[in-house]
């Protein structure tokens, strides 16, 4: 009788290829020849597969995750799935409106598992905090895009989340009262709109796999970057 390993299995099994992976580069990068690494990477058949072990690393973002998303406080337009070039794949994605009263600018494109998590997270803690803090809920959310077929910026050839419409750059808020929060200009200082960013961008880290803020580098100074791929990460 043959194993047939279980669809958790190979996850996981995924899994530990991509972090063996990019924990190897990462040691190129510093102790050896980068340029090999960045060869190795742009090499199509591996970015390629890379790719593959991301999107099918994506948890539960199928059919099911429609159904649950569709009992959350969320206004959504189901899309159909769609690829560019042979690297970015997205599927069971939605047009995401409103996330518990909470409008989102532009009804950005987000795989389902992505927007159901932020829609929870939104309920759970943008409007708690935001009430507690500024004795007003939020009323829209800007943010910098969500799907954009590119690879991540520490390491060319591999897909962003971006390229599975797996992420989003949170730009800033606007309050029912008419307060305007921004990252680029409120994030530095202690100002209450720089504690209300600070302490949402510490809960992002238990809200979704990847949370990442302007405190980590120069290319995430004026946004919160927040997404549900295949490892976890707080910066």
């Amino acid at each position: 009788m043959l194993f047939k390993p279980s669809t958790k299995l190979l996850r996981w099994l995924g899994f530990i290829v991509l972090l063996l992976t990019v924990a190897s580069v990462s040691v190129i990068q510093f102790d050896g020849p980068r340029q090999i690494a960045v060869a190795v990477l742009r090499s199509q058949s591996v970015s390629i597969a890379l790719s593959r072990i991301q999107q099918f690393m994506i948890p539960a973002n199928n059919a099911a995750c429609l159904d649950e998303l569709a009992k959350l406080d969320a206004v959504y337009t189901a899309q159909s799935g769609f690829t560019e070039g042979n690297q970015c794949i997205v599927e069971h994605a939605v047009r995401l409106t409103s996330a518990s009263g909470m409008a989102i600018k532009n009804s950005p494109v987000l795989t389902c598992r992505m927007a159901s998590e932020l829609v929870k997270f939104t309920e759970n803690t943008l409007q708690p905090v935001a009430d507690q803090m500024f004795g007003s809920r939020i009323k829209a959310m800007s943010h910098l895009g969500t799907y954009n077929c590119r690879s991540m910026r520490q390491y060319p050839g591999i897909v962003s989340q971006h390229g599975f419409a797996n992420a989003i750059d949170v730009a800033g808020f606007t309050l029912e009262d008419g307060t305007e929060i921004n990252v680029a200009d409120d994030w530095k200082g202690s100002s209450v709109k720089a504690v209300f960013l600070k302490e949402i961008a510490d809960a992002g880290c238990e809200g979704f796999r990847v949370a990442v803020s302007p405190d980590s580098d120069a290319n995430h100074w004026n946004h919160l970057h927040w997404d549900m791929g295949p490892y976890w990460s707080c910066r």
